[in-house]
């Protein structure tokens, strides 16, 4: 479900999506769709020539998605605020026609309303191709930027397991897949009061996604709720 597009950034790795409204796209988002703690990815522009010529969204003209696409990387990241923007909060003067009105007389009035969500990045999934079911997966800080008007999309269960889910072939973790949290130290290193709130809401999903790891996560969310209350109650 792809959900808005992004329209600045706070920093490298914090971004603001405004949220298509009705009329925008076929399907418009619903409230699920942009919901506290609900993993997003955004495509990255990776150089190649095809990826360029479908655009920094990974869509061709005409709006579909290129199939001839080399290769796709995407920043996996999650929402974490929401901004509601009204202009006309304030304006208590009297009006000569009420919204219904308007849609009738003035279908070509453009509504400043809009709504925007905030989204972390936690690293890239990336594939040589799209017939390719492996997926290189890093978590951290991405060496590059997303781009302004990229569009932004929910992800599912699979590709959230995927993003966590993955063996290193090699030292340290060996060919056996485990489950990985390696954007958890910046994820908490931000000042923002909300994201600690959604890193308890990350474990919550990944003891659903990994039930056979439930009692590792039940820990890690024990203790950092509990560090949580500390530093709350000061």
């Amino acid at each position: 479900m792809i959900i808005g597009k992004v329209v600045k950034s706070d920093s490298h790795i914090t971004y603001a999506c405004q949220v298509y409204s009705a009329g925008e796209v076929e399907v418009q988002p619903g409230p699920t769709d942009c919901a506290f703690g609900q993993f997003v990815r955004a495509a990255v522009r990776n150089g190649s020539a095809a990826t360029q010529a479908a655009g920094a969204n990974g869509r061709a003209a005409g709006g579909n998605r290129s199939t001839e696409q080399a290769g796709e990387i995407w920043a996996i990241g999650i929402i974490y605020d929401t901004i509601l923007l009204n202009p006309a909060f304030g304006t208590l003067g009297p009006r000569l026609s009420n919204a219904e009105q308007i849609e009738i007389f003035s279908p070509d009035y453009l509504s400043e309303r809009a709504m925007l969500v905030y989204f972390s990045v936690l690293g890239l999934m990336e594939r040589r191709d799209h017939a390719s079911a492996h997926w290189r997966v890093t978590h951290g800080v991405p060496p590059v930027a997303l781009e302004l008007g990229c569009e932004v999309e929910t992800i599912e269960a699979g590709q959230i397991r995927a993003f966590h889910f993955f063996a290193d072939g090699g030292e340290p973790g060996g060919a056996e897949p485990y489950l990985h949290m390696g954007y958890l130290p910046h994820l908490i290193a931000q000042r923002n009061s909300l994201l600690p709130q959604v890193t308890l809401r990350i474990v919550e999903q990944l003891e659903q996604l990994f039930p056979q790891n439930r009692a590792l996560l039940n820990i890690v969310k024990s203790n950092f709720a509990w560090k949580l209350k500390v530093e709350t109650t000061g």
